[in-house]
């Protein structure tokens, strides 16, 4: 019985783990009981945006063949692009948010550093999405 696999990107699974450590961290001492439902919402949501970001519609309406196919490819084309950017400007929100997360909960333990660590979070480049704004074909 064959298991399909999909490649899973790196930065997304420091993504799953920074949230899964946050949620573990907001229920430090609690019982497994008092936060699975947490877990498992979190777990649904990512299930279903993964499923909705997965289906692609397609074109409907009869016509030309020839037309319906370059129309297709033209339209499929586009799309895989619009996807592909509009995925890795979210991964790059969450992953700001994740830090900014980090930064507010180092400081709400009372630490004083001087700011240097919300400096550090804000100086630190992103790669992504932002090298590929503007980008067509």
């Amino acid at each position: 019985m064959g298991t399909d696999c999909v490649p899973i990107d790196p930065a997304e699974r420091d993504l799953a783990a920074a949230q899964l450590e946050d949620m573990a961290l907001a229920y430090a001492g609690k019982p497994w009981t008092a936060w699975k439902d947490v877990v498992l919402r979190w777990h649904i949501d990512a299930m279903a945006s993964a499923r909705s970001q997965a289906w692609i519609p397609g074109m409907a309406g009869p016509g030309d063949p020839v037309v319906e196919q370059t129309l297709t490819r033209f339209y499929l084309h586009h799309m895989r692009l619009t996807i592909s950017q509009l995925r890795g400007e979210n991964l790059d929100l969450q992953r700001k948010l994740a830090d900014a997360t980090a930064c507010a909960r180092f400081y709400a333990t009372g630490a004083n550093d001087g700011g240097q660590r919300a400096q550090l979070t804000l100086a630190t480049p992103r790669s992504g999405a932002a090298g590929r704004v503007g980008q067509s074909h």
